[in-house]
């Protein structure tokens, strides 16, 4: 199934997402790591995890300090939006992983 997404949109909170905050990068980092280092780890899962607990948070706060208040969050960053985000994260978390690189618990 193909996804259409705003790509400047995609671009924006993709970054946004990845300098956030460090302490949500890290923690889903973290979180991520640990269970690819015990090999339970689920990519599909991943990807739910990384929109509920970094870009969601990340758009909130995207909005909350460049958006408008007529500007929802529904219509500026849809779901669609924030999955293709995930998955992109989700690959980049991956592929490190694979390498070795791991975040220290």
């Amino acid at each position: 199934m193909t996804v259409f997404v705003d790509q400047d949109a995609r671009v924006e909170l993709e970054l946004y997402s990845c300098n956030f905050s460090s302490a949500h990068y890290n923690g889903v980092g973290k979180v991520l790591s640990k269970f690819h280092k015990n090999g339970t780890y689920d990519y599909e899962r991943a990807v739910k995890y990384i929109e509920r607990n970094l870009v969601l948070p990340a758009a909130k706060d995207y909005l909350m300090c460049h958006g408008s208040m007529t500007q929802s969050l529904r219509n500026t960053f849809p779901k669609n939006l924030r999955m293709v985000i995930a998955e992109d994260i989700a690959n980049a978390f991956r592929a490190e992983f694979e390498l070795g690189n791991y975040w220290e618990i």
